[in-house]
């Protein structure tokens, strides 16, 4: 009986692990190079991370739906081949990036409420990802 105890505990701790581990997986945005967004640890949430790629007036990812968490720090990693402006519509005053042409840029914002937000471009006026955060 002991035996048997140990075993379904150890069990249901894999288990348990198992499905945390498969929320964590990275989101692959088509276009992306370096297999797209990606998720690493950062204390109890994970950093998500999407990589954006504006080029010749297109934006890439263009309109894919990313899931987050409320409290889950989001990583924008940007290149553009002209000046831009990335928003995220996150409740409140939302995210602003600024992003000069030709120089990589990294911004970090926190989701603090559940919903369905965009990221876009503000001189393209294009969506780059419909962040769903609960």
């Amino acid at each position: 009986m002991r035996t048997t105890t140990r075993w379904l505990g150890g069990l249901a701790a894999g288990l348990v692990l198992l499905g945390t581990a498969a929320c964590n997986q990275p989101v692959d945005l088509p276009g992306s190079s370096g297999g797209g967004a990606s998720s690493s640890a950062s204390g109890a949430l994970a950093t998500l991370t999407i990589p954006i790629t504006i080029a010749g007036g297109q934006v890439t990812p263009n309109g894919q739906k990313i899931n987050a968490s409320v409290g889950q720090p989001v990583v924008l990693q940007v290149t553009s081949d002209e000046a831009d402006e990335i928003h995220a519509h996150t409740g409140g005053d939302g995210y602003e990036l600024e992003v000069p042409a030709g120089t990589p840029t990294t911004g970090t914002f926190t989701p603090t409420s559940p919903g369905s937000f965009e990221i876009e471009s503000h001189h393209l006026e294009k969506v780059i990802v419909v962040l769903n955060v609960s």
